[in-house]
């Protein structure tokens, strides 16, 4: 039984290349799976670590392919969340995934990523 199936949300969080590179998060609905390798639609977003404080709109809708072995972090998201919804709020010492209705995650700890 494979760990990720058609209609899961997922939360992906690339790898950076660089200390100063921006944080870059996707969230979307995986549309296919196949021996680690997603397909998904949704949206990116970018954190500079520069800003410490606001709310991170994202881009338009897009489609992403996602390599499981690619070494990025990938969390799965309840399924009942709309993911158009989803932003990312941030202060100075938290930064938090929501929908501003019932769903909220601490990313706080991206925070401390070189």
């Amino acid at each position: 039984m494979p760990a990720i199936k058609e209609g899961d949300r997922v939360l992906l969080i690339d790898r950076k290349l660089f200390r100063d590179d921006n944080t870059r998060i996707f969230v979307g609905v995986v549309e296919e799976y196949d021996d680690g390798v997603v397909r998904a639609r949704g949206y990116s977003f970018h954190v500079s670590s520069y800003e410490i404080a606001g709310t991170e709109r994202h881009s338009e809708e897009r489609s992403r392919v996602i390599s499981l072995f690619a070494g990025d972090v990938m969390y799965i998201l309840p399924r009942e969340i709309e993911i158009a919804k989803l932003q990312i709020r941030r202060s100075p010492k938290t930064l938090t995934l929501t929908d501003n209705l019932a769903y909220s995650m601490d990313l706080t700890e991206l925070m401390l990523r070189a």
